[in-house]
């Protein structure tokens, strides 16, 4: 085999291992702000909402962004339709359902509390039962991505071979 033609799947292959690192760190600070958000709930007091409302707004923020990098990077071949490896693909069909499933969650609880100026302390009478819910539907997503990732990583996995 030539060197030009094993240059695409190498790169391919660290351009998916750089995407796959990003998101990692994305998902490491969505978990830290996740508990510092829990403690802040734990030790709150009615008169520091000010900064309750910067955690949230800054975990708001990054976990949309993490949830971006991954169907925007890592999931982006299986959403577009063009991911031919077998076990990939497998695994998607066993994973990606539930990913966007906890993607829902995620951007539901982002709607609800991603706060603008207008603060309506109201809003926040669910808040533990929602933050817990989040957490939970947050560790389904990762246990997920980690199948799909340490797929992704596996090596040379089989084509998929189509009837054309």
């Amino acid at each position: 085999m030539s060197k030009a033609k094993q240059k695409p799947d190498f790169d391919r292959r660290t351009r998916t291992q750089k995407e796959i690192k990003q998101l990692i760190e994305e998902r490491n600070n969505v978990l830290s702000q996740y508990y510092a958000l829990t403690n802040h709930i734990n030790d709150y007091d009615t008169n520091d909402i000010d900064s309750l409302k910067e955690l949230l707004q800054e975990f708001c923020q990054d976990m949309v962004d993490y949830i971006a990098t991954g169907h925007f990077e890592i999931y982006r071949r299986i959403e577009d339709g063009i991911e031919r490896r077998n076990e990939i693909l497998e695994v998607s069909n066993e994973v990606f359902g539930k990913i966007i499933n906890t993607t829902k969650v995620a951007i539901n609880f982002n709607d609800l509390y991603d706060l603008s100026d207008d603060f309506n302390p109201e809003t926040f009478r669910n808040f533990p039962k929602q933050l817990s819910e989040l957490g939970e539907n947050l560790a389904v997503r990762i246990e997920l991505e980690d199948k799909f990732i340490n797929t992704l990583l596996s090596p040379k996995p089989r084509l998929a071979y189509s009837a054309h």
